[in-house]
């Protein structure tokens, strides 16, 4: 397990006015998440950052986040196809918008962690409650249609 706690220093009152209902279960999911990546770079640059982030920084993640969540929202009901430019447009903004706030994350974690969407019932709740049923499956395949698409035009690829 890593010495550095993640740690924010909001107040408890800011905590709920900017998290809801995660911040009265702040130390559990804490530990669960220093459980699972304590010792990775991506907890530890976590940390880093969120240690710096007072009411306006998480009034501006949980902005860009609802801004994300309304495009899959939006997508799904024009019916999109998950492996079209559009989806995968929206899966980047959301891997952008977690490298910018908590870690640098690369297509290939993405795609990883887009399967605890579909697997976990939190992760799926997390994705479904402000967008809508079966976006779990919708991202997970956007996620790795995106990945697909960066890894043909990444400049390793000769594109």
């Amino acid at each position: 397990m890593s010495d550095k706690r993640i740690q924010s220093p909001l107040s408890d009152e800011e905590k709920r006015e900017v998290w809801g209902e995660w911040a009265e279960k702040e130390d559990q999911h804490l530990q669960e998440v220093e459980q699972r990546w304590g010792d990775s770079d991506a907890y530890r640059q976590t940390a880093r950052r969120v240690a710096a982030y007072g009411k306006h920084e998480w009034e501006q993640i949980n902005a860009g986040n609802a801004e994300i969540e309304a495009r899959i929202r939006d997508l799904m009901d024009a019916d999109a196809d998950p492996l079209g430019a559009a989806a995968m447009d929206v899966a980047e903004a959301q891997r952008a918008h977690v490298s910018r706030w908590f870690y640098d994350m690369s297509h290939e974690f993405h795609v990883l962690k887009s399967q605890l969407y579909v697997d976990d019932p939190r992760y799926r709740a997390g994705i479904e409650d402000n967008t809508r049923p079966g976006a779990a499956e919708w991202l997970r395949a956007a996620i790795a249609a995106n990945a697909a698409r960066a890894a043909t035009t990444s400049p390793e690829s000769g594109s």
